[in-house]
């Protein structure tokens, strides 16, 4: 009986350094991942596809945003743009969710999205930013210029610090 509890405390030890270093490995592959814009198919609200791959060459900046239809920090953001839409004439604004369509199209309509220049309200069905970025709160704003990352920001912020040359 004395034997077995120091070889359960050695292998829960194991366990847990073992948890952690996945858990690292993790952080690391998501950050090399999403230095470049990710590779990804992305279903606009009218069922169109756009894929990410053509904006790579864009000169404008590309503000990939993600959110969630009831995230009251998410409805403030669009409320910025807003005040704010002088600021997105040279930017490609893309608001990704998972959420279904149907409450994405009733986010977009009640918020007037389609009134806003350059921002285009998307679809992740199959969760392929999860997937790339690993664990994402809402909002999340990943920041691209010809498809290099050159801000990340999570949470509320204002569009001029995430829009800045």
């Amino acid at each position: 009986m004395l034997f077995s509890i120091p070889v359960l405390v050695i292998l829960a030890a194991v366990f847990l350094g073992y948890k952690i270093w996945a858990t690292l490995q993790h952080m690391e592959e998501v950050t090399i991942t999403s230095q470049n814009l990710p590779s990804v198919a992305l279903r606009n609200i009218d069922g169109t596809i756009l894929f990410t791959d053509s904006l790579k060459e864009s000169k404008d900046l590309l503000v990939l945003n993600y959110f969630n239809p009831d995230c009251d920090h998410c409805k403030n953001m669009v409320q910025e743009l807003f005040r704010e839409r002088s600021l997105l004439e040279n930017v490609r604004w893309l608001m990704v969710t998972t959420n279904t369509v149907e409450n994405t199209q009733r986010f977009a309509d009640s918020m007037n999205i389609a009134q806003l220049p350059n921002v285009t309200v998307l679809n992740d069905t199959a969760s392929f930013i999860s997937k790339t970025f690993g664990a994402v709160s809402v909002p999340s704003f990943y920041v691209y210029r010809k498809g290099t990352l050159i801000r990340k920001h999570t949470g509320e912020c204002s569009i001029a610090y995430l829009v800045q040359q």
